[in-house]
């Protein structure tokens, strides 16, 4: 599975999920065996809810203006 589509699935899940995401994302990839490559999916896809959310802490608490985002 490439970056860009463990990022869409993330993307899917907060929108789906809200701040509930990173759970969700967490209890999938807990029905797998550690190691096997669906856990290994899970848990990049866990990542990046994690940095989506993350990021969506960063503009709702600091707004464009924030020293964050003008950097974008």
């Amino acid at each position: 599975m490439t970056d860009q589509e463990v990022d869409e699935l993330a993307a899917i899940l907060v929108h789906e999920h809200g701040s509930e995401a990173l759970e969700v994302a967490e209890d999938r990839r807990s029905v797998h065996e550690a190691g096997s490559d669906a856990y290994e999916v899970w848990t990049r896809i866990a990542g990046a809810v994690n940095r989506l959310l993350g990021a969506s802490e960063t503009v709702m608490a600091g707004g464009q203006n924030s020293p964050s985002m003008r950097r974008q």
